[in-house]
């Protein structure tokens, strides 16, 4: 360990760079007051993406919902079904999103609503809801359906959490923006849905759904 003991008796660190082949075995160092320094190796959520496990889907224009001014029962504006066999891989949640792509007339709150459910009806898969991944890759190779003004996916009234909200200023909403980084609270395993909603004010103006999210075989509990 590249570590000394001062005059007082305090460990003190090192705090050399390294440019070393992977692999390659290096001294640990430590700060002046003992602390170990460790470095990320990439971004965080970089990883799973590099190895080509996390893909985006973004409702298409042409299928824009209308905002509803009433708690969602049944219908779910996006719908992501995991399609995989039993014991195959989970989706984790990374990341969902809303925009007003019209104009709602006044000022007013805006909030996404999402939940994970078993599977009622498993859903035809939309192929107007493009799906790509994030590192470029245009044709998706996995089991993921989705859809958009889905009422019998397995979504419930009682079931729906609030994941984002927004309150905005313009005086007519044009180009609402509410997104909200979820780090992978939500898992999706396989033969479950994860449906969005979408809430505010006054039922007008039409908006657009997105999700992204990571395929990766787990061990749940």
């Amino acid at each position: 360990m590249n570590t000394f003991v001062d005059a007082c008796g305090v460990v003190r660190g090192a705090n050399d760079a390294y440019n070393l082949g992977s692999g390659q075995e290096v001294p640990l160092n430590m700060t002046n007051r003992g602390d170990q320094l460790v470095a990320m190796g990439l971004p965080f959520r970089a990883a799973l993406a590099a190895q080509g496990l996390t893909w985006t889907c973004r409702m298409a224009t042409g299928s824009a919902f209308t905002f509803v001014a009433a708690w969602p029962t049944t219908r779910a504006e996006l719908i992501l079904y995991n399609g995989e066999q039993l014991g195959g891989k989970s989706y984790i949640i990374d990341a969902v999103w809303m925009a007003g792509i019209s104009s709602m007339g006044a000022a007013q709150p805006a909030s996404i609503l999402g939940q994970i459910a078993p599977v009622a009806t498993v859903p035809t898969n939309d192929t107007a809801q493009l799906i790509n991944g994030v590192t470029g890759k245009a044709a998706y190779s996995g089991n993921a359906k989705v859809a958009v003004a889905n009422t019998a996916g397995g979504c419930v009234a009682n079931k729906w959490d609030m994941l984002a909200s927004q309150t905005p200023s313009p005086t007519t909403n044009l180009g609402l923006g509410v997104k909200i980084d979820l780090w992978g609270k939500y898992i999706v395993p396989p033969g479950y849905v994860f449906g969005l909603a979408g809430l505010a004010g006054t039922a007008a103006g039409t908006a657009i759904l997105g999700v992204t999210w990571s395929e990766v075989q787990l061990l749940l509990g």
